[in-house]
Order: C-alpha cells, then sequence, then structure tokens
C-alpha cells in the first residue's frame, strides 16, 4: 500500500506539479523581460526627449532670441534655428538612444523634427 502510494505521488508530481512549475517559471521570466524592455524603452524616450527640449531652449536662448529682438527671424532662420536643434540634439545623443529612435518610430530625423517643433509649441504656450 505505501508502494502503491508513493507511485501515486510520483505520478502527479512528474505529471502536473513539474510541468506546473515549468509554465510558471516561463511566464516569469517572459514578464521579467517585459518588464527589463519596458524599462529600457521609457529610459531611451525619456533621455531622448530631455536632450531635444535642452536643444530647443539653447538654440532659443542663444540664436533665435538674439534674432527676434534684431527684427531679423524669418522663414530662413527658422530653418536654420530648426538645422542647429537638430545638430545639438544629434551630437549628445547615444548610438543606443538613436537606433531606439530609428527601431521604435522609423526615420531619426523626422523624429528630430516633430520632437523639435512640439517642444517649440509648447514652450510658446507655457510663455
Amino acid at each position: 500500500m505505501n508502494e502503491m502510494l508513493i507511485n501515486i505521488i510520483s505520478v502527479l508530481v512528474t505529471a502536473v506539479v513539474i510541468p506546473v512549475i515549468s509554465l510558471l517559471g516561463a511566464k516569469l521570466v517572459s514578464w521579467l523581460s517585459t518588464k527589463i524592455k519596458n524599462e529600457k524603452a521609457n529610459k531611451m524616450i525619456k533621455t531622448a526627449t530631455e536632450i531635444v527640449v535642452s536643444a530647443v531652449k539653447t538654440v532659443f536662448q542663444t540664436y533665435v532670441d538674439a534674432l527676434k529682438k534684431e527684427g531679423k527671424f524669418d522663414k530662413e532662420s527658422q530653418i536654420l534655428a530648426l538645422t542647429k536643434a537638430k545638430d545639438i540634439a544629434l551630437s549628445q545623443m547615444t548610438e543606443d538612444v538613436k537606433e531606439f529612435i530609428q527601431t521604435n518610430y522609423g526615420e531619426l530625423d523626422l523624429w528630430l523634427t516633430t520632437q523639435i517643433e512640439a517642444t517649440i509649441n509648447t514652450l510658446k504656450m507655457k510663455k
């Protein structure tokens, strides 16, 4: 009788407990992987956004303000300001951040232009 009980427990452990543990282990690994990936993604996009905001503020303070005071901030100056902000942002971004943006958002130049314009709009609203 004792031997039969041991055999039944052994079969149950083999057939039920081990697969359940394996399944739970796989779910845990998947969840941890997703969490780590999401944290990395959040960090990358936060870093990129902070760089863009900083670049826009720098160009605004050093270039745009001076031209506006002189009444010389025309369409050509706006294009140059955008180029300056892009150059500053690109010089501060790591290759990992650039690659992340390209992988998740597409063309880096288009993403930068959109973010710079959105930042300018946000800064204008705060004034």
